[in-house]
């Protein structure tokens, strides 16, 4: 049977996908075996979500207002290609501005042409894929490979199915030396899920859920189709789940969906350990 060095974690927000992408990674560790977990908001690999992308001689110019907490800023930031990556979420700041800032030099949310987009995220699989290739290690993605992408394609870009599942297909191509899997926790009820969500992420006068409305309802998706409030929120989401439940089985590696709306830990890793014995030295 094959081995698998790369482990795609999926699903919509609040399905579980942190909790799940580290009980997979604790698994690999405590059977001796290294594993390599890279969840939301930090650096990288392969991935540009959260991170940004600025080229090495504008670094200092671009920087310059936030000289105060630089050595934060340098601790987050590794340069390759002649960019410079900042995992500008990790730099505890407390500066709106400079938060604002580092948002517009991200590749997501149409900010640079689709072929550069395409162009820089492929460039960045296949040479995670190359080097993973020679590590004896598991890596472990957690919402990498399809949800940041497909809220790029899907929302901002307005992508159709067809034009989506090309995408994917391709992308996965950069690593199919790796023998990837992807496991996707699918909730058949999408509106308790986010509303579950909803009511965990909340961080004083802060909650999550008023953000992305907000963002949903701004995005060329949400205008197009007259996205608003909560309700909104949960029929896009409800379109994204069906958009990718469709493109994994269009890829050409095993795809292992999770029915996840009761949270059933136990049930659910008995489950995924059993249809990966089906496919792979685990």
């Amino acid at each position: 049977m094959m081995k698998s060095k790369l482990i795609l974690v999926e699903g919509i927000p609040g399905s579980g996908k942190s909790t799940f992408a580290e009980r997979i990674a604790a698994y690999y560790t405590g059977r001796g075996l290294t594993a390599d977990l890279y969840t939301e908001g930090g650096y990288h690999p392969a991935d540009l979500a959260w991170n940004a992308y600025i080229p090495a001689g504008d670094l200092d110019r671009v920087l310059a207002p936030f000289r105060s907490f630089r050595d934060e800023i340098e601790a987050n930031t590794r340069r390759e290609d002649g960019f410079a990556i900042l995992s500008y979420t990790q730099v505890p700041s407390g500066t709106p501005a400079f938060f604002k800032a580092m948002e517009e030099h991200e590749i997501y949310d149409g900010r640079i042409p689709f072929p550069r987009f395409r162009e820089i995220l492929s460039k960045r699989w296949y040479s995670f894929g190359k080097e993973a290739a020679e590590k004896d290690a598991v890596t472990v993605f957690e919402c990498a490979f399809l949800q940041n992408q497909i809220n790029e394609l899907m929302l901002i870009r307005l992508a159709e199915i067809e034009t989506m599942k090309r995408y994917f297909q391709e992308l996965l191509l950069t690593v199919l030396p790796l023998s990837p899997v992807l496991v996707y926790l699918a909730q058949s009820d999408v509106g308790e899920t986010v509303a579950r969500a909803a009511a965990q992420r909340v961080s004083g006068d802060n909650s999550w859920i008023d953000g992305f409305i907000c963002y949903m309802e701004n995005t060329p998706y949400g205008k197009k189709h007259g996205i608003r409030g909560f309700d909104g929120v949960i029929r896009v989401l409800e379109e994204r789940q069906k958009a990718e439940l469709e493109i994994i089985r269009s890829l050409p590696v095993p795809g292992i969906v999770l029915e996840n709306s009761c949270y059933d830990w136990e049930d659910l890793w008995e489950e995924l350990v059993s249809k990966l014995l089906q496919v792979y030295s685990v």
